[in-house]
Order: C-alpha cells, then structure tokens, then sequence
C-alpha cells in the first residue's frame, strides 16, 4: 500500500510518525496566513493533535499496552491493535480531548496577560483555539470522533455486546443531528467536520440503514434479523452464531478442545463451522423464566460443543450470566464443568470479563487449561498484568497443551521477557 514519507521518533516511549500528508494539509489550510504565523499554526496544530493522541497513549499505559501514534490526512490515530473492553475504551477515548481541554483552560488563563496585537498574544489564542474548543468538539457523541465510541461504549457497558448496535445507531443519529443544528446557527464549519468524519467512518450510518432495510422487509409478526438472538462477541457488531459460522464457532472450537482435552476428544472443527444451527428452545424458555438452575444443569449436562455455545449465546443474551455462574458454583462436583463450557463459550463470544469471572468461580477446581484462557482473555483485553497472572497460574498446576490460537493471541502483547520465561516452562512441560 503506497503511503507518503513521515517523520518517526519517540516520545516518552511510544513509536510517533508525523506524515507528510498531515503536514500538507496543516500548510493548505493555513496558507491564507503570512510568513512567521504560517508556521506557528503548523507548529500548534501539529503539537495539539500530538497532545490529544498522547491522552489515549498514556491511559493505555496503564493497562500495560504501548500503543503507536501516527499524525496524518486531517488529524491523528493511536493504534495498539487489541479489543478492549468497554469501560476500559471510555477512559482511552475520554483521556485525549480532556488532556486538550486543560492545556486549552491553562492557555486561557495566560492569554489575557499577553500583549494585545502581538505575535504571542496570536499563539496562545490559537493554542485555546484548537486545544479547548476540539476537545470539547470530540466529546460530542459524533460518528469517528472519541465521542462517538464513549457513547457507543457506554451503550455497551448497560446492555451487554448488544447495546453496540443501539450505540452506533444513537451516535449516527445524533451525528446528523449536531450537523444540522450547526448549520442552521450559522456554524457550517461544524456541519463539515461531521459530513467529513462521516464519510471517513461510515459504519454507524451503514448500520442505521441496515437496520431501518431490515425493518421495513421484515414480515408481519416477526422480528428482524437484527433483533434476534445475538452472541455479542465484540467484533462482528452483534451477529447470531448461526450467521457467523466462521467467527464465534471456529474461535470456540479451538478453545473448547484446548481447555477441556480429553472431554472434547472427536470434536471435529470443520463440521463445527458448517453445521446448521441447534435448536435451543428449551433453553430459550428458562432464559425468559429467568430459570438459572434449569441453565446451569442444562449447560453441565449437554455434550455437543455447538449446542454449548448456542446455551452460552442465549444466557448471554438473556443477561443470565451472574445467575447461571452462581447456580454452578453451588452445583455438585459436575459444576465445574459447566462452568469451564461457559467460560470458553463467553471467550468465543468476547465477553473476556465474564470468562474470567467463570475462571475465578472455578477456584481450586481451575485447570490448567483454564488458567491459560484467562492469559488469553487478557491478552485480547490488551491487560499485560492479566497475561502474566494467568500463565504463571498455567505453569504452577503443570501440564497445558499450547495450541497456536493460544500463542497467537498472547503474542498480541508484543515482547515481555517474562511471559516468553512462563511459555518456555509451558513449553517444556508439553515436552515433559
């Protein structure tokens, strides 16, 4: 892929590049300016953008993830390549703007001091300017904007991986709405920003006239295809298990073999993905029942490996999870069971909180196995703490088979000597 030349260094330990295109685009806009301020307003406006994308950087540190800061085409993109939860991704999302608000506040307060006409008194409008007034821009819950994945997020956060759908159809609508309040005050600027940021990221808008397509052919009597069961797994945007055979089934089949062994021996991965879709009305039943021992023993007692995920799917959904989890944990001895099924099902599904909480449940029950899908969970979270944790737990009850799923997501982490120390003992116990 052709990209154009970029300036690269670090800063404060995280990999920064400043394209040429962004500095093209900073020079087009401020043409109009003569000499000396052309390159001032270069200068900030590359310095705040550098701000705002060092907020998102810092409140990733703290989960232990170095992410990468690029400045390009109109603004600025901080990448570190995992899932996070949503909670986790409101704090990152809202650490960059409020970082600019404050350096715009504190560049409020200098600006009446400054020499009235002057060169200075230019510079620190221009700081406020950009700082304070895009921050506050990007904390509207507008489509591409930090805003618009807070409220995603948050949306998230109250209803489960389902609210992702509700999330981004709010954030379109509100999108066009602040764009047309803009312009009908007088702020087409406004307006523009949100055609461009619209058009840069279309997703909400696709999703709201997917949504409003689907209704208006749905037959009478019968829900959507967007409103049916969802399995929520935080990247395929809320499909059912049935219409994502090569997602959710595929990640599920492979853990489900590594974490339960011997008890998933025949499963056969190929006819997992393929396979029709179960009938879980029964299960269906105790979901809206609101029957979490029905779940739980239903969940301990099934044997097929893609019936377990449709039975996770639905207690999912159903937002039994915190039941159905309590029901195994005062089960007979077959609960642990159930409850290793419903953490490699909320795994496959990417809900890694609650796999971990199922992990946790288990206690001295715990396998192995079990302990790594925690590293792994902590992994997609991009949570290098977690990683160790559950590795450490891995090598300390002995033997684990280290399947190339699980390599590849703890990979993600990028290098840490001591979790390339713990997959060599877990290495060497396979060996063993």
């Amino acid at each position: 892929m052709f990209s154009l030349p970029s300036l690269q260094f670090k800063l404060f330990g995280f990999p920064v590049a400043i394209g040429l295109d962004f500095l093209l685009i900073a020079f087009l806009f401020g043409s109009f300016l003569p000499g000396e301020y052309l390159v001032i307003w270069v200068a900030i406006l590359a310095g705040s953008i550098l701000i705002h994308e060092l907020g998102h950087a810092f409140a990733l540190r703290r989960y232990g993830i170095t992410p990468q800061i690029r400045l390009w085409g109109m603004g600025g993109l901080t990448t570190w390549g995992f899932e996070l939860p949503p909670r986790k991704t409101i704090v990152v999302s809202a650490a960059g703007p409020l970082l600019g608000v404050a350096i715009g506040l504190a560049a409020m307060q200098v600006e009446p001091r400054m020499q009235a006409g002057s060169t200075a008194e230019w510079t620190v409008h221009m700081v406020v300017l950009i700082n304070l007034y895009w921050g506050l821009l990007n904390l509207l819950p507008i489509a591409a904007l930090d805003g618009g994945n807070i409220t995603t997020s948050a949306f998230m956060v109250v209803l489960g991986p389902r609210g992702r759908v509700p999330g981004l159809i709010f954030v379109a609508l509100s999108s066009l709405v602040i764009a047309a309040i803009a312009f009908a005050i007088g702020f087409a600027y406004l307006a523009v920003i949100v055609a461009i940021f619209a058009l840069l990221n279309p997703v909400p808008y696709v999703e709201l006239r997917r949504i409003l397509s689907s209704r208006a052919h749905a037959s009478p009597g019968h829900a959507p295809a967007s409103s049916r069961t969802r399995s929520g797994d935080g990247h395929s945007g809320g499909r059912s298990v049935a219409a994502s055979p090569a997602g959710a089934r595929r990640v599920f089949g492979e853990a489900y073999v590594e974490t339960l062994g011997d008890r998933a021996r025949g499963v056969d991965l190929d006819d997992l993905e393929t396979r029709p879709a179960p009938l879980t009305s029964d299960v269906a039943t105790m979901v809206a029942r609101g029957d979490d021992a029905g779940l739980a023993a239903r969940l301990t007692a099934e044997e097929d490996p893609l019936t377990v995920l449709a039975i996770v799917a639905r207690v999912v959904d159903g937002r039994r999870i915190g039941g159905v989890l309590k029901m195994l944990k005062l089960g007979d001895g077959r609960g642990a069971d159930g409850l290793l099924k419903l953490q490699v099902g909320l795994f496959a599904l990417g809900r890694f909180e609650d796999s971990i909480g199922a992990a946790g449940a288990l206690g001295a029950d715990g396998s192995s196995a079990s302990a790594l899908l925690v590293a792994r969970c902590g992994a997609r979270m991009g949570d290098r703490k977690l990683v160790r944790q559950g590795l450490e737990r891995a090598v300390a009850l002995g033997h684990v088979s280290l399947s190339d799923a699980a390599l590849g997501d703890i990979a993600r982490m990028g290098p840490d000597e001591r979790v390339a120390q713990l997959l060599t003992r877990l290495r060497a116990s396979q060996t063993a």
